[in-house]
């Protein structure tokens, strides 16, 4: 299958509802499925510290801190890289901003780097619905 269409996450404070997909994340022999945020506005793929802990990740270990800007200037964050999978595609690899703020703060997010370069995406808004599509060309 080339692409999928997926239907907007209904969401109290959002009355058109969020573009919600749930990726297997797994590092070494663990793995966890979570919901992210599809977020073209978003520089980078967030990994909330407790889903970080969940996969077994050592925030103690980490070498490759980041700077990161916008809503989350201030908030330390290393680079992590974890395999990834969301039905029906293969899995893939994706590198993400694991920050300091739990997931009851900030969604995981999946964004232009690199979510965006792994797959083609196109939001519908007035259908509430988006579309996630192998790469092309």
């Amino acid at each position: 299958m080339s692409s999928q269409r997926f239907s907007y996450t209904p969401h109290p404070q959002f009355p058109v509802g969020i573009p919600l997909v749930n990726i297997q994340l797994s590092h070494n022999a663990t793995t966890l499925t979570v919901p992210a945020v599809v977020d073209s506005g978003a520089a980078l793929n967030i990994l909330p510290y407790d889903i970080g802990l969940s996969l077994k990740l050592d925030w103690d270990h980490q070498t490759y801190a980041l700077d990161l800007g916008g809503i989350l200037t201030g908030t330390q964050a290393y680079a992590v890289l974890l395999q990834a999978e969301i039905e029906p595609f293969p899995p893939f690899k994706l590198a993400f901003a694991w920050i300091n703020k739990p997931s009851t703060e900030v969604r995981a997010l999946l964004g232009q780097v690199n979510f965006f370069q792994e797959f083609d995406v196109h939001f519908y808004g007035n259908q509430s619905a988006f579309e996630i599509g192998l790469k092309t060309g």
